[in-house]
């Protein structure tokens, strides 16, 4: 590989893990103090947007598609099960009253 290549893969695995770091410490702090937790998820998306990678899969219903918010549910987001042939997951962010459908098996 060339060194190029090298000094992305390099760049795309920090940035991961700063990602996958800054949520995760979001997700624990957000009862406490909720502007904090907003800014990590702030945070974490404009690593994820300036390196060019995705947010984790685990992670991505937690920012409302609208609103770009990192949503906590029974906060700032509620969470509602829909029965059906693929039964459904849909989480509505409390801020911009936007929904997000998730497929279940």
């Amino acid at each position: 590989m060339s060194r190029r290549k090298n000094e992305t893969k390099k760049l795309e695995q920090i940035a991961s893990e700063r990602i996958t770091i800054l949520l995760s410490r979001a997700d624990a702090i957000y009862c406490n103090d909720p502007l904090l937790a907003q800014r990590y998820g702030e945070l974490a998306r404009k690593i994820a947007m300036k390196a060019r990678i995705p947010i984790p899969t685990q992670w991505q219903l937690r920012f409302c598609n609208k609103c770009k918010k990192f949503l906590y549910p029974g906060t700032t987001a509620h969470v509602r099960v829909k029965s059906g042939k693929p039964s459904r997951v849909i989480y509505y962010c409390d801020i911009c009253k936007e929904g997000k459908k998730v497929k279940m098996i």
